[in-house]
């Protein structure tokens, strides 16, 4: 099986909800320390807004290939994330820690729980 089998093309509506779902999900990890103290409530908040987002991103573009359009959107997403993460949090501030590779795993992980999510909703 090749790499481009796995994947899906990404049309322009894609790609401007992607970049849209991006801005949304960043801007939130921007402010979520002014509405929660605990850092435990900023993950389960952020999964929940990342799951939500990633459900509108399939709902809005409906992808005939769910599985290989998860696979698009995890990719992208997973790098932008790490690229961020890198750049903010071990070149500007020296502040690395756990939580950004957890959210690494969120963002990589829930394109797929959404995904099946999506089709089991869209099934019915």
């Amino acid at each position: 099986m090749t790499m481009n089998r796995c994947f899906s093309p990404l049309k322009c509506k894609d790609i401007l909800t992607l970049i849209g779902l991006i801005v949304v999900g960043f801007g939130w990890l921007l402010i979520d320390q002014i509405f929660f103290p605990e850092t435990y409530q900023r993950f389960v908040a952020f999964f929940i807004l990342i799951f939500t987002l990633y459900y509108l991103q399939f709902a809005i573009n409906k992808p005939l290939r769910v599985i290989h359009y998860a696979n698009s959107i995890a990719l992208i997403t997973v790098l932008f994330i790490v690229i961020v993460s890198i750049i903010m949090h071990v070149i500007i501030l020296h502040d690395f820690t756990w939580k950004s590779i957890w959210i690494w795993i969120i963002s990589g992980l829930l394109p797929y729980v959404t995904g099946l999510l999506y089709l089991k909703i869209k099934r019915k």
